[in-house]
């Protein structure tokens, strides 16, 4: 009662923006935060988050927060890496261009660019590069599937190794026929239409995977996350499905910071599963 109480109040804390005043009282596990390029663009920067205690060759996740694929700041996700800081993660969350400005197929590269500056940069952060985990909430799930999947996006952004786990909160994996407006414009270029959709990419070379979903989740319904795991499955992969009861699509992923966790266990599974997962 208390987490969900805390959790009202936190939204209200802000007409503007709700999520940054979550962020602006986190941080308390995390040592040091620093913004870098990525790209030459105003939006292709992502931020990297220490723990406070950062072990040698820590694991590393790459979060991709979601927004419609039209909106959103990773300024607003602080909290996140403030979770995963105190199970000792080093968090990187980047930001990316934004439809309508971009095409769909840009801010799936700039997702890719992202992973790929990781891949190459982040053990001098103390981070092991050969342990970069890919994470995403709504949007994001679909940005982070993509980019664990569709080979011709990593050869583009130049990526020499597959991540070593995926893990999708909520994701827009399987979203055919489109039913809002607004995202069919989104991905009116797509030809044909399942281009956009990470099934799609299912391979025989993917990485492990956690599909967490929620059960009172009705803006991605959990249908996404079932019939990705079964496609996985079929194809001979790992998709670990768990779908939290009572839990809608905004609090599994508000659930991520500290304050918030028990509103569900989306902190403690996604870190058992960074812990357990061995890379392909």
């Amino acid at each position: 009662m208390r987490c969900l109480l805390l959790a009202t109040s936190v939204l209200w804390l802000s007409a503007c923006s709700p999520l940054a005043a979550l962020s602006s009282i986190s941080g308390s596990h995390i040592q040091q935060s620093a913004t870098h390029a990525y790209g030459d663009a105003p939006r292709q920067t992502l931020d990297v988050h220490l723990p406070q205690d950062p072990k040698p060759n820590a694991d590393v996740v790459l979060f991709i927060y979601g927004g419609r694929w039209q909106f959103g700041s990773k300024d607003e996700y602080r909290f996140v890496a403030d979770g995963l800081a105190q199970s000792g993660f080093i968090t990187v969350i980047p930001d990316y261009r934004l439809y309508p400005q971009v095409d769909w197929r840009d801010f799936l590269a700039d997702s890719a660019a992202a992973y790929h500056w990781v891949e190459a940069y982040i053990a001098g952060f103390g981070g092991n590069p050969q342990r970069i985990f890919v994470m995403g909430h709504s949007a994001g799930a679909h940005m982070a599937a993509m980019v664990a999947l569709d080979p011709k996006l990593q050869r583009h952004a130049g990526v020499k190794r597959l991540p070593c786990g995926l893990i999708g909160l909520a994701g827009p994996y399987d979203f055919l026929p489109i039913s809002d407006a607004d995202i069919r414009e989104v991905f009116k270029s797509a030809n044909p239409l399942i281009e956009s959709q990470p099934i799609h990419y299912v391979n025989s070379h993917m990485p492990p995977m956690l599909l967490l979903t929620g059960s009172d989740d009705t803006t991605v319904k959990p249908g996404n996350t079932e019939r990705m795991a079964a496609a996985v499955k079929a194809a001979g992969g790992k998709a670990a499905v768990l779908s939290y009861p009572k839990v809608a699509h905004i609090d599994i992923m508000l659930a991520l910071a500290p304050a918030l966790s028990g509103l569900a266990p989306t902190l403690q599974d996604s870190a058992r599963f960074i812990r357990e997962t061995s890379c392909p």
